[in-house]
């Protein structure tokens, strides 16, 4: 080809190569935090810890009973899925050991390498410019960007599928043996990741057969018919042993009955019709895609079906295969789909593909009107043609799939989760990590408190057994480390366990030594801070650094100490030097009866806040906001209580999306959103005439996005109200 088309694989090839390198950052990045909340974290560790009792107790299973000191009985053995997914984070394990980024491993290796096997397939069936459409176009889809971490079925079986295909049509190209490999290897990764790899490789198969042993050869494009046989056979063979495999393991552990009742329940839902359903997950399934990708996969579909049917070549085969396996997922599990937001992630390779084949078709009606017109040029006009309309869709996705990142992993990959509160939990496991586990041994039982919400990112960050407990006990020798959340207890919990135990409080964390005797409580400063780059890259730009270790803080032990009844300790020579420290320091000055020193401290406080936003309600005025930045923004609710509080109440934020954000094609979310937790210390304890502050995290969605507040009981008391009758106040609005 002459300098011009040179110059057109030139630049696919640059975009290939920033497309895999875009990539590969969503997969690494954050990937040696610690797993918070979510799909994402929690889903990841909880794959990772049943793969850890395979190997510590040598089982062909994955299972739970986690931690225990006696290998898991069968009925612990979890028959559900084909065990792909647990046998890779197994080696990851055997290699590394119980560290947080082997639970990312697997799937951070394999999503790396799937924009370069896109481009590969694409490459040899279209062209390299073609090649570079389909590798760009996976990389901006959001659900792809935000799951590249996640190990779980769908990285595994897409990358086997993909490496199937690819393997495959190398191997016909070149006849080398060690393409067959890589094909016979994708197809067996496909099939024991998940049933659905059956429903990816098996179209292929199918139309393989088709192709190769029944339709005339005067019909089909020319191939060496052995290689094509032997491949076809070996692939067909390794899927049957695969299933045979795992049938007899579920079997052997006499789960047959356990996996189809879990398929039942999963499928269950199919007597709503699909139109009803699809709409009721329009907003996932709009900021999942972006609908310039619904409409292209669209478009796409009868032009691949076509384009199988004109060329009659496996390549054409390949996005149809993705298509009917997504489609068959989605659609046949309907119940499993309304509770996991990534459940149609198989449409992400399709949408790759098939958008290639789309701009290869352009690219051909442009050549064969060409070749009408004129003789020069024609093979140049081809490649360019391809690769700009192929890369139109990803220029106007890229703002989109670019900030989805962010959302994704700061929700866990949970996005609006249908309008409930989402915590990451990841200020609890930090004090798991460095105060907790430090403080036992590996044989230590830890007692935790309901209102811990504990799950399996606590789990995998102890490291150990930890049972579900009720109220801490003091000076009971043998008994374990006691934890819960203060956000979760009443103030009758916590006036009550506080003058039982010694408390150290960490941020919203309660810890309790049950061995030791009453003392006075202490709190302790998380010493929270904005990551450094490469924190930002490797621990995640979604969390700030918290390092709760050191002594206890005397602002935070004096605030706690004077709401329960435990007298503050001495704060004679301390300057306030934080927001919060004024906060307590005016407080401390109320209790003293200075009304000079909270003068001047509440004019520095009223100068740090956004004095536009107030609010008179009973018992409390809202006397201004602040939003803070950084890698976790907030909306801190800054209030003087004017009254005692008869209960325990909560400040209520949500969120709603007025309007989509510029350069963006997803629409306005409709789901109104919960984003505030209660506040740590429970309003029942407030003082009349002290300031205090509730904060709720902004898990920004794209577009703008108001915030609002109101009062809401906790216990069945009455909730203050705002004194001119509106139901809400607007907080804060972000674009």
């Amino acid at each position: 080809m002459s300098g011009p088309g040179r110059m057109a694989d030139r630049v696919a090839l640059v975009a290939a190569v920033a497309a895999s390198t875009w990539f590969a950052f969503t997969a690494v990045w954050g990937m040696f935090g610690i797993p918070g909340g979510g799909h994402i974290g929690a889903g990841s560790a909880g794959n990772a810890m049943m793969a850890e009792q395979m190997l510590k107790w040598h089982l062909w299973y994955p299972a739970g009973n986690w931690y225990g000191a006696t290998a898991p009985p069968p009925s612990e053995y979890y028959c559900h899925h084909p065990f792909g997914q647990y046998y890779t984070a197994a080696i990851g394990l055997w290699l590394f050991g119980h560290r947080d980024f082997v639970v990312h491993l697997p799937a951070v290796l394999m999503s790396i390498g799937i924009p370069p096997l896109l481009y590969g397939i694409a490459k040899e069936a279209w062209g390299r410019p073609v090649g570079a459409v389909a590798a760009c176009g996976y990389v901006v889809v959001p659900l792809a960007v935000g799951y590249s971490n996640y190990h779980n079925l769908e990285t595994l079986c897409i990358f086997g599928a993909l490496l199937f295909c690819w393997g495959h049509t190398r191997h016909m190209a070149t006849g080398r043996d060690r393409y067959l490999l890589a094909s016979l290897a994708g197809c067996l990764i496909a099939v024991t990741g998940d049933w659905v790899g059956y429903l990816l490789v098996g179209p292929v198969l199918a139309w393989a057969l088709l192709r190769g042993f029944l339709l005339p050869r005067r019909v089909v494009p020319p191939f060496r018919f052995g290689p094509y046989a032997r491949w076809w056979a070996l692939s067909v063979a390794i899927s049957v042993l695969a299933l045979v495999f795992v049938i007899a393991l579920f079997w052997k552990a006499d789960h047959i009955s356990e996996w189809f009742s879990s398929a039942e329940v999963r499928g269950s839902g199919n007597d709503q019709k699909l139109f009803d359903i699809l709409k009721g997950r329009a907003s996932w399934i709009d900021f999942s895609f972006t609908p310039v990708a619904i409409l292209v996969g669209k478009i796409a579909l009868p032009v691949a079906a076509l384009r199988l049917l004109v060329r009659r070549r496996d390549e054409e085969a390949y996005s149809l295969a993705l298509f009917t396996g997504a489609a068959l997922q989605y659609v046949g599990f309907r119940q499993a789909a309304d509770v996991h937001i990534f459940w149609p992630h198989y449409f992400a390779p399709y949408y790759a593909l098939a958008l290639a084949q789309l701009a290869a078709t352009v690219g051909d009606v442009v050549g064969w009107i060409g070749r009408r017109i004129r003789r020069e040029g024609i093979p140049r006009a081809v490649a360019w043609t391809a690769l700009v309309v192929g890369l139109i869709p990803t220029v106007v996705m890229a703002p989109d799939g670019v900030r989805s990142l962010w959302v994704w992993r700061r929700t866990g990959g949970r996005y609006n989760d249908s309008g409930t509160l989402i915590r990451s939990h990841i200020d609890l496991l930090t004090v798991l990590r460095d105060i907790v586990k430090p403080a036992v041994t590996p044989e230590t039982v830890l007692d935790v408190h309901t209102s811990t919400g504990w799950g399996w990112e606590h789990a995998w960050t102890f490291g150990q057994v930890a049972v579900d407990a009720g109220p801490p006990v003091s000076a009971t020798p043998g008994k374990p480390l006691w934890i819960g959340r203060g956000s979760g207890m009443s103030s009758a919990d916590e006036q009550r366990f506080s003058q039982a135990v010694q408390v150290r409080i960490y941020g919203d964390t309660w810890v309790v030594d049950q061995a030791a005797p009453w003392a006075p409580l202490e709190a302790f400063s998380m010493h929270e801070r904005q990551p450094d780059p490469f924190e930002w890259l490797f621990l995640g730009g979604t969390e700030p650094v918290r390092d709760p270790r050191g002594p206890a803080d005397p602002w935070l032990t004096w605030e706690w100490r004077a709401h329960l009844g435990q007298g503050g300790p001495a704060l004679q020579g301390l300057e306030p030097r934080t927001i919060d420290e004024q906060r307590i320091a005016f407080n401390v000055a109320m209790s003293r009866g200075d009304a000079a020193a909270a003068r001047q401290l509440r004019e520095q406080i009223d100068a740090q806040l956004d004095r536009t936003v107030t609010a008179r309600f009973d018992l409390v005025d809202l006397v201004g906001v602040r939003v803070t930045g950084g890698v976790q923004p907030q909306v801190e609710t800054w209030f003087e209580v004017s009254a005692p509080f008869p209960g325990d109440d909560v400040f209520l934020v949500r969120s709603v999306v007025e309007a989509r954000a510029a350069l963006s094609t997803i629409p306005p979310d409709t789901v109104e959103r919960e984003m505030a937790w209660p506040a740590p210390l429970g309003t029942k304890l407030w003082h009349a005439g002290w300031l205090y502050k509730t904060d709720a995290v902004l898990n920004h969605r794209i577009g703008r996005e108001r915030y609002s507040g109101f009062w809401a009981s906790r216990d069945g008391s009455q909730a203050p109200k705002r004194q001119d009758g509106k139901a809400q106040t607007v907080l804060v609005t972000l674009p």
